[in-house]
């Protein structure tokens, strides 16, 4: 019976998912959306609003509005008849517990907390609006997150090479593309979002560099075109890349030739490549894992952990040391101090 009721639990969160409208500010194709009923276009509408507001007052970055906007559909999906203009406004903690009981489980901690920041988020915007009479973003608790928590996951050296030697030998055009995704992914440790978010016009094959754009803090840096990289992007970009209208480097191999829209289009290709090259990977190995990869790689070239925090892109070295957890015996040889936290009975 236990089980019959989590999978009826299943089948209803992936229904609601489905049926989510796509936030006008959120997706281009979201503009095709016209809604019929009028509970959905009071959603509709609340969301719109919802999108300008993080755009012109909280200034957030296109991911991150996709991200929260995707949040708040899915939470008026999920009241349904209690999200009109009528009954909005009677909304109480109830029906925030209600959404959360139901949303949780099966989530980690890192990411139950992020449903929650996303929730007060919204839960602030109904309020400002007068929406809702209340704020009650201050009832939304996020749940206790603990220093390193999880043991990052990467890519051992040797898969890393495998991978790469298995896609090198394939020459279609979709193989070309993944190859040299796989080899930026590989030697710089690029976010996946920012591999995706690439155009043509960033290259520089002049002065052999290309630009990489900060989504969250919209500023910019360039890094050198090793020449390994740029004879993978030459061959797909010759050979590879369909004749596309966009101006991203790495669109979709079928049409209508889009730019990848998430950085979970990388994790399938690499988890596709994964099983082509018969690599075994326990845990999570999606295209961040390349990421933790690059930068015990270049620990253990005794590369200064500032430097590697550059090459990253990150601000601060708390932040690079998140990447380094599983390196200990490295970070000791260099001194660096690892966060010590004291329980007491």
């Amino acid at each position: 019976m236990r089980g019959r009721t989590r999978n009826q639990t299943t089948r209803k969160r992936t229904k609601i998912k489905r049926t989510c409208i796509v936030g006008l500010y959120a997706h281009p194709q979201a503009q095709r959306y016209r809604p019929t009923s009028d509970p959905d276009r009071f959603q509709h509408e609340v969301c719109e609003g919802y999108g300008r507001w993080l755009i012109e007052v909280r200034g957030l970055s296109k991911e991150t509005l996709r991200k929260n906007s995707n949040a708040a559909q899915l939470f008026l999906r999920f009241l349904g008849n209690r999200a009109n203009r009528d009954s909005l406004h009677l909304m109480s903690l109830a029906s925030i517990d209600e959404y959360l009981s139901w949303r949780m489980p099966g989530l980690r901690r890192a990411t139950q907390s992020g449903v929650c920041h996303c929730l007060r988020s919204f839960l602030r915007y109904l309020h400002s609006t007068r929406l809702i009479p209340m704020d009650l973003a201050a009832q939304v608790s996020d749940p206790i997150l603990y220093g390193s928590e999880e043991i990052p996951r990467a890519f051992p050296e040797k898969q890393v090479q495998v991978l790469l030697n298995s896609a090198k030998r394939d020459r279609t055009p979709k193989e070309l593309r993944d190859y040299a995704i796989q080899m930026m992914l590989a030697t710089y440790g690029l976010g996946a979002g920012r591999v995706i978010r690439l155009r043509l016009d960033d290259i520089s094959w002049r002065e052999e560099h290309f630009r990489i754009r900060q989504s969250k803090t919209g500023r910019e840096s360039f890094l050198p075109l090793m020449a390994g990289v740029g004879e993978t992007l030459l061959d797909h970009l010759e050979r590879g890349r369909p004749q596309a209208t966009v101006r991203e480097v790495f669109p979709r191999s079928r049409a209508p030739y889009s730019p990848l829209s998430a950085a979970g289009s990388l994790d399938k290709v690499i988890d596709c490549r994964l099983k082509q090259a018969g690599i075994e990977v326990k845990g999570r190995h999606g295209s961040h894992a390349f990421r933790f990869a690059r930068a015990q790689s270049q620990l253990h070239a005794s590369v200064p952990l500032k430097s590697i925090g550059d090459v990253l892109g990150h601000r601060t070295i708390a932040t690079t040391e998140t990447y380094l957890r599983l390196s200990t015996d490295d970070l000791r040889a260099i001194s660096l101090v690892l966060p010590c936290y004291v329980v007491s009975s």
